[in-house]
């Protein structure tokens, strides 16, 4: 691996390893006596900005290096799914989640799972999954490998530690949000446990998500000059 690599390395690691430990209950603890809540609120995000924005210039500035090509079929595959993470990502974003910082108070009303939160718990981070394993598969190339593979990484294993410390918190608030959900989008309502119709979700926020599906559809070759449909790649 060419040393050219090493800053998108170095990038990728801060920001996956760096939610983690600004996360971790001790650490999160103690920067949170020192600088308030909110003052630790800002200081994550400035820090989650600052590495991510780091990653995505060490991710442009590096060579390419093929692993296995830019298979069309992967293409197809992303232009088909990533409606699913359009309309998760933005009704994710469009609900209060009781799991997410700054919704606690929801949580300790025990308000149950609503809308896209009977889909999955974890809206966002399903969507951002999908994202990055779908460019992942697209682009095959070391550098979208540490790129995306990163942030595929971040967020599966990001849902398993939100859902350890969930747990670990005292009462039983989490258990009885957990049970009228699930961890894998859809498996709770095919397991017929939840009932869950397009309505509940809104369809304002289903009509957002498809509306942000395609900007990024065709918005894709604007911005980064890679096109998303396979036939205006050169695809039969």
């Amino acid at each position: 691996m060419s040393a050219s690599f090493t800053s998108l390395i170095a990038a990728t690691l801060a920001f996956v390893l760096g939610h983690f430990v600004l996360s971790a209950a001790p650490v999160r603890a103690t920067l949170t006596g020192m600088l308030r809540r909110t003052g630790f609120l800002v200081a994550y995000a400035l820090y989650a900005i600052t590495t991510f924005v780091w990653m995505n210039i060490a991710f442009a500035h590096a060579p390419f290096e093929d692993l296995w090509g830019d298979p069309g079929w992967a293409r197809w595959f992303a232009v088909g799914v990533m409606p699913l993470a359009s309309v998760l990502l933005a009704a994710g974003t469009l609900t209060a989640n009781p799991s997410a910082v700054g919704f606690e108070k929801l949580m300790a009303a025990n308000r149950p799972p609503m809308g896209i939160q009977k889909v999955t718990r974890h809206p966002i981070l399903w969507a951002i999954a999908l994202w990055a394993a779908l460019h992942l598969a697209a682009n095959g190339d070391l550098a979208s490998v540490i790129f995306f593979g990163g942030m595929l990484s971040l967020s599966l294993a990001g849902m398993g530690h939100m859902e350890a410390r969930k747990r670990a918190e005292p009462g039983d608030a989490w258990t009885r949000f957990a049970d009228g959900s699930s961890f894998i989008p859809f498996a709770g309502i095919i397991q017929g446990r939840i009932r869950v119709r397009p309505g509940e979700i809104g369809w304002s926020r289903i009509a957002a998500g498809l509306i942000l599906y395609l900007v990024f559809l065709f918005g894709h070759r604007i911005v980064i000059d890679v096109p998303l449909l396979p036939q205006l790649a050169g695809y039969n």
